[in-house]
């Protein structure tokens, strides 16, 4: 299926503009980035306009459309209003170290967000082929900021391994770490230092 391999090849260049970051092309890594985040569109776009579909009730459509609308601002402050652009999506220096707020919560609370995000669009349009690339998407996802995680963070963020052992969870927050990320959240309300 088309929207399956535009999956796949959106995650490739995601983690080869990583595998950039890591060498003296690093300037270049954001292209690759970008050009994935387009095709995970285009896919999500293809399968949602393509294949079967599923009755969905009014009240159901509703209340996934509601789910979809919190992920997406979830998923948007997670990427884009908690991390600093420069460092983090145009190879801008070095990305810092996050952990307060939502990186408090998990360390890759994108991944938390994204099968929320496209799961509950997949019921809001009824499309089982949205709900397979919406499945397909967070394992590879998954996979993705595991990756990020191991092999990534560790060399491209000071301090980075010392964090991943501390007390905040891959991406499956903990009672512990919901406390932790709205404590810090509360705490820097008053600034605008927030991280």
């Amino acid at each position: 299926m088309l929207s399956h391999g535009l999956t796949l090849a959106a995650f490739a260049l995601m983690m080869l503009s990583d595998v950039l970051r890591l060498t003296k092309r690093r300037r270049i890594a954001p292209l690759p980035f970008f050009a994935g985040v387009a095709l995970l569109l285009a896919a999500c776009a293809c399968a949602a306009c393509t294949g079967e579909r599923f009755p969905v009730s009014v009240p159901v459509r509703i209340l996934f459309l509601l789910l979809a609308g919190a992920a997406l601002l979830l998923e948007g402050y997670s990427l884009l209003g908690a991390l600093p652009l420069g460092p983090a999506y145009l190879a801008q220096g070095d990305v810092p170290l996050m952990d307060r707020g939502m990186y408090a919560l998990c360390r890759h609370p994108g991944a938390l967000w994204l099968p929320l995000l496209l799961g509950s669009l997949a019921v809001v349009l009824g499309s089982r082929s949205l709900l397979e690339v919406a499945g397909t998407a967070s394992l590879l996802n998954l996979l993705y900021v595991w990756l990020q995680d191991r092999l990534i963070f560790p060399r491209t963020i000071p301090g980075y391994d010392s964090y991943r052992q501390g007390g905040t969870p891959f991406v499956f927050p903990t009672r512990a770490s919901v406390q932790r990320a709205l404590a810090t959240r509360h705490q820097n309300k008053g600034t605008n230092n927030e991280v």
